[in-house]
């Protein structure tokens, strides 16, 4: 039996330190520059930026570090913001499946 999940909006759970929102602030021009400029920060991981793949990648692989580690019985296969778990019993699934969580 296997699980698989999928991590929603995986970029945008990774939150940035607060002394590196200034490296990723942005400005939105109004319209028909009527008014000034607005200027934005990102707090979180921004889904275009050119490293989020693998910062993405790095921190999913960190978290389920104990999970890959729990022993030879299973497998946790993990591909960006996706998770396979896989067991020989139903119940070894559904225990990783909650140590997931």
């Amino acid at each position: 039996p296997i699980v698989i999940i999928d991590i929603k909006d995986c970029f945008f759970s990774i939150p940035l330190h607060p002394t590196d929102k200034q490296r990723f602030a942005f400005t939105v021009p109004s319209v028909n520059l009527a008014q000034p400029a607005q200027c934005w920060q990102w707090t979180v991981l921004p889904q275009g930026m050119k490293n989020s793949p693998v910062i993405c990648q790095l921190y999913v692989a960190k978290a389920i570090a104990p999970l890959r580690e729990g022993g030879a019985d299973h497998d946790v296969v993990h591909y960006m913001d996706d998770i396979l778990l896989a067991a020989p019993t139903e119940q070894q699934v559904e225990h990783l499946f909650q140590h997931a969580k």
